[in-house]
């Protein structure tokens, strides 16, 4: 992931023009890069600030737009395009970084929290541990369980609505969601038109019937809003690859990439407004 970050900040930095203004990458770059500012503020440098930095991120944008449009008449400008650019670069290079010093100093928790763990080293002062944001903290607590002793396979078969929850495992949950997206990549820079439409559109049905699944075994509160969204996108996908539908050149871009952030967007605020589980009746 590191090595990911750090690739994506040096082709922002050195071949990003501001063509890539209409390229639906860019934009689906940024939209990860505004989910994830909040977390890497607050956790990367052991703050507090709430939702501000992504407030004031998503005001930065609008504003370099706005001066877009009064110069030369369009939003899609050189102003819009630098603010972007140059922000995605901070984002991506500072999560870079932080994966490589957390591989290296094996910080436990988030990764994001890697450079305040390594000023903790040395200055000798003790840093909190902080899981993931949203359903991945279960990985970091399924890593602390395994440091602190605690029967992982037990804690997992524990009763309650947790006990029938096919994504309650880190592995699995990596597997249902992993490979689909190495999947997407996979086929959407390396395959064909059939491959690199149909393989996506069968990794979203799949998860999103994982959803349908998960909701009438454990009323996981994400699977709600995710299975609906990744269905539509599936299907819409599907119908492309049979060329019965057409949105352009940009529409395996443009459908992959609203899929893959909507996704991302669902997936880490709606659990955290309405809980893990919905209550059962």
């Amino acid at each position: 992931m590191g090595l990911l970050c750090l690739w994506v900040t040096w082709e922002l930095a050195t071949n990003s023009s501001e063509m890539d203004l209409i390229n639906p990458s860019w934009w689906f770059l940024l939209g990860i890069a505004l989910l994830l500012v909040t977390y890497v503020v607050n956790i990367g440098f052991g703050l507090s600030v709430g939702t501000w930095p992504r407030n004031l991120s998503i005001a930065l944008i609008a504003t370099s737009a706005i001066a877009a449009h009064l110069i030369g008449g369009s939003f899609l400008g050189t102003p819009l395009w630098l603010a972007g650019t140059f922000w995605m670069v901070y984002i991506y290079g500072h999560l870079g970084v932080s994966f490589l010093v957390s591989t290296i100093i094996a910080t436990p928790g988030c990764e994001m929290r890697a450079l305040p763990h390594l000023l903790g080293l040395a200055s000798g002062h003790k840093v909190a541990e902080h899981y993931c944001p949203a359903f991945i903290d279960n990985i970091d607590k399924w890593e602390h369980a395994r440091n602190a002793g605690i029967d992982v396979d037990e804690r997992y078969s524990a009763e309650g609505p947790g006990a029938k929850d096919l994504l309650r495992n880190p592995g699995r949950m990596l597997v249902i969601y992993g490979i689909p997206f190495a999947a997407i990549q996979f086929a959407g820079n390396f395959g064909g038109f059939t491959i690199a439409t149909m393989v996506p559109a069968v990794s979203l049905l799949a998860i999103s019937l994982v959803c349908f699944i998960n909701i009438f075994r454990c009323r996981r509160v994400h699977c709600y809003f995710l299975g609906p969204w990744l269905l539509v996108a599936g299907v819409v996908l599907a119908l492309y690859s049979f060329r019965l539908i057409n949105f352009g050149p940009s529409t395996w871009s443009l459908v992959v990439n609203i899929a893959l952030v909507g996704g991302v967007c669902i997936s880490m605020h709606v659990e955290m407004a309405w809980g893990r589980y919905f209550p059962n009746k």
